[in-house]
């Protein structure tokens, strides 16, 4: 596949048939509860089906516009980037979900790791896990025999990064505004009311728009999207050669990928 240049004019194909899709998520309610607004209130997606960690699961059935496409949000093991090569945990998840639905295999969907991104812990993990999960359809050469594959998709500093992107502008100097070694952005979150509920085509249009503003003022916005190893270490590398916090979420890249987002 060809470089996917990312700009600013894009349209939502809300109806696009994308087949099953599998995310795979860190948190065990915020980011479940997040996707599952998205696919169903701003979407229309027919179905959605969640399963976090500790065994809850909830199916919701909305509008019939798109009744081939099915979307799963389930739990990794724990809220840690390594453990998504846990593949025994997964497999026991979809078992579970093939009860409801025979045909839901992870061998015919598309993949997504929605994980924070967290340098001073993890950076040795997510070098290697950034050149292992690098197509949403096919496991790379790394991990064929032994995981199921997909593609990583980071946030940084964290998912709360995608909520406040749909509201804010120039989300790439946030830091000027924003003192992260002593602040909590639930907090900020929960002070400005940005509520998921207030997310819709326009605000994702802004978060899109920002994470692509962002990209641009360092050098990262195209993406290969049959290999984002290239993609994913740019931006990675970045942040550790300029040891700061800036505020970018990758999760609309799978929306690209999907053809949900269509880049004009």
């Amino acid at each position: 596949m060809e470089y996917q240049i990312l700009n600013k004019n894009i349209k939502f194909n809300k109806n696009k048939n994308i087949g099953k899709v599998l995310y795979i998520v860190e948190g065990e309610k915020r980011e479940i509860n997040l996707l599952g607004m998205i696919f169903k209130k701003v979407l229309g997606y027919n179905e959605v089906i969640t399963r976090s960690r500790n065994g809850k699961e909830k199916y919701t059935y909305t509008s019939k516009e798109n009744e081939n496409s099915k979307i799963v949000v389930i739990n990794s093991e724990k809220s840690n980037i390594g453990s998504i090569t846990n593949t025994e945990f997964i497999d026991e998840q979809m078992k579970i979900i093939r009860k409801y639905d025979l045909e839901f295999n992870y061998e015919n969907c598309a993949i997504f790791y929605i994980f924070d991104s967290d340098r001073e812990q993890d950076e040795e993990k997510i070098k290697n896990l950034i050149s292992m999960f690098i197509n949403s359809r096919e496991p790379s050469e790394k991990n064929k025999f032994d995981s199921i594959g997909g593609m990583l998709l980071l946030s940084y500093p964290s998912i709360e990064t995608f909520v406040i992107s749909n509201f804010e502008k120039d989300m790439f100097d946030f830091n000027k505004r924003f003192d992260f070694e002593n602040k909590k952005l639930k907090k900020y979150i929960g002070d400005k009311k940005y509520d998921d509920s207030k997310i819709s085509i326009h605000t994702l249009t802004n978060a899109f728009i920002e994470m692509v503003k962002s990209l641009e003022k360092i050098n990262c916005d195209k993406v290969n999207l049959d290999n984002t190893e290239e993609f994913n270490s740019k931006i990675f590398h970045y942040e550790l050669e300029n040891n700061k916090q800036y505020m970018l979420s990758l999760l609309l890249i799978s929306f690209v990928d999907l053809g949900i987002i269509e880049v004009t």
